[in-house]
């Protein structure tokens, strides 16, 4: 059941099989493997698996300042033939924000209706989950986080291993912009990014430090500063890992992530403020364990400082 539909409208998405199969009966007869078709709005449903029912009311706002009927494209959509129902792959926000332009004109939108999806449940949930993820790559770009069930379901490494790590932490995500509560990522796309590295390793060694360091429970802990940070010591201190993570999680125990990130452009004020924090956990890397300091600042950059050979 579509919540954001029923909000907006105060109906509920019903199922009808004979309906259903009355709107593709003509195109089914001749074999049709896609075909245009109206279909009424109560008919219309999404699966939560694979794409998430919430669109921000700016999202929603800015289809509804922009519409045009003259340039709505079809949506598109997988028939549930057992349930009477249409499943929209594509087109979930224009389905919604036509009910909030106009309900009463828009009781039926323009569907592309793939006639020859698989019909095993299971089949079908890949090849839908396949088409939401990858719809219209030329036109629209999918957030990581918007993608994340639909991944999760194709089995994608990086994906299932953030989930992994959620359950083993207990962190959450979120697409909104600005401070973090305790607990919530910095980045879901950049922790996306941290969990190809060494088969998830990087980010278990991270999550591990900011643990144990208490800033899991801390505000903007999971920030995108810490969590570049100690990417850099990871593959940084390659071999000395367990000496760093035990070293860090001391050192960042005594202070909070804002106390960091001042500290750090208290003391690199002309470098931006992630790579000063990055830096600046190096430094206490590099103080504290004795290890040969590898990069270096030069003007408003850092470069990496040569090893010399014999």
């Amino acid at each position: 059941m579509c919540r954001m539909f029923e909000v907006v409208t105060g109906k509920k998405s019903k199922g009808s099989v004979d309906k259903l199969e009355g709107l593709t009966k003509m195109y089914t007869d001749i074999h049709e493997e896609i075909a245009i078709i109206r279909v009424p709005v109560e008919l219309m449903e999404i699966d939560p698996r694979y794409q998430t029912d919430v669109r921000t009311e700016r999202d929603l706002q800015y289809l509804v300042r922009n519409w045009d009927e003259r340039k709505l494209m079809p949506l598109m959509g997988v028939p549930h033939w057992e349930e009477g129902k249409v499943y929209i792959v594509d087109g979930y926000g224009r389905w919604i924000a036509s009910q909030l332009v106009d309900k009463k004109k828009y009781k039926d939108l323009k569907v592309q209706m793939i006639l020859n999806a698989p019909t095993d449940p299971k089949e079908r949930l890949v090849f839908e989950a396949e088409m939401y993820a990858f719809q219209n790559r030329d036109v629209k770009d999918l957030s990581a986080i918007q993608r994340h069930g639909a991944m999760m379901i194709l089995h994608d490494p990086a994906t299932e291993t953030i989930e992994k790590l959620k359950e083993i932490y207990g962190f959450e995500y979120t697409n909104k912009q600005g401070n973090r509560e305790a607990s919530v990522l910095g980045s879901y796309a950049s922790t996306l990014n941290l969990c190809k590295i060494d088969n998830g390793q990087c980010a278990k060694y991270i999550f591990e430090v900011c643990k144990m360091a208490g800033f899991d429970r801390k505000p903007n802990g999971y920030s995108s500063y810490v969590m570049r940070s100690l990417r850099d010591i990871y593959k940084l201190y390659a071999n000395d890992r367990v000496d760093t993570m035990m070293l860090l999680a001391r050192q960042l125990r005594e202070i909070t992530p804002m106390i960091l990130r001042s500290n750090a452009v208290t003391k690199y004020p002309m470098l931006d403020m992630r790579t000063a924090v990055s830096l600046y956990v190096e430094d206490l890397v590099v103080e504290h364990l004795g290890l040969k300091q590898s990069r270096r600042v030069e003007g408003t950059k850092i470069v990496p400082i040569e090893k010399k050979t014999a």
